[in-house]
């Protein structure tokens, strides 16, 4: 299946979602969107105001987190 033919589909399990075009949520889109727009700069301000090396640490140091997050997960059953 294309993907625009899978995200226009409206049959199945997308049918059932409130404020969707097959299986995009438009509220979903709405809040996600000016949400990018605002934080994105302050992103870049912020790593360009960070060294290379602390930049590094602090990507290493989020990855670490949610990688954990996913081992308990998969332990844990949820």
């Amino acid at each position: 299946m294309k993907r625009r033919e899978f995200i226009l589909a409206l049959g199945g399990a997308a049918a059932s979602l409130p404020f969707a075009v097959g299986y995009v949520s438009l509220i979903g889109a709405l809040l996600v969107i000016p949400t990018s727009l605002v934080t994105a700069p302050l992103g870049v301000r912020a790593a360009h105001a960070m060294s290379k090396r602390t930049l590094e640490m602090a990507f290493g140091t989020y990855l670490f987190i949610v990688g954990g997050r996913f081992v308990i997960s998969l332990v844990s059953g949820q």
